[in-house]
């Protein structure tokens, strides 16, 4: 596979971007650094938008030691496991009940032929 550079003979260059008209600045939102440390420092939005992530009720520890994450990663791995496990019980007990129906409704059809007879 040939790469196009600016050096290859039969270049003859990028078509480019074609950019909006539309302008996103507001007017009269500048803040001096002082105002944005002061609202940094306490925790104020600083009239940017910020986007935080989404952990849908799952807190995200914060660790200050990497032994302290080290065992909250084997708790994760012991948690995993014992979900698996439970899903996999739940998933067998489905199947023996289906099973068992099944052999019900076969107990009952051969009843039914042998009344019938």
């Amino acid at each position: 596979m040939k790469f196009k550079t600016q050096f290859t003979k039969t270049y003859k260059g990028s078509k480019g971007k074609k950019m909006s008209n539309e302008v996103l600045t507001v007017p009269d939102q500048n803040l001096s650094v002082r105002e944005l440390l002061d609202r940094h420092s306490r925790g104020l939005p600083i009239g940017a938008s910020s986007k935080d992530g989404q952990f849908f009720d799952t807190e995200v520890p914060r660790f200050d030691d990497l032994l302290d994450m080290v065992e909250y990663k084997k708790e994760l791995v012991r948690k995993h496991k014992d979900l698996t496990k439970k899903i996999e019980d739940e998933q067998n007990a489905q199947k023996q009940k289906l099973k068992d129906e099944v052999k019900l409704d076969l107990l009952k059809e051969k009843q039914k032929e042998t009344a019938e007879s």
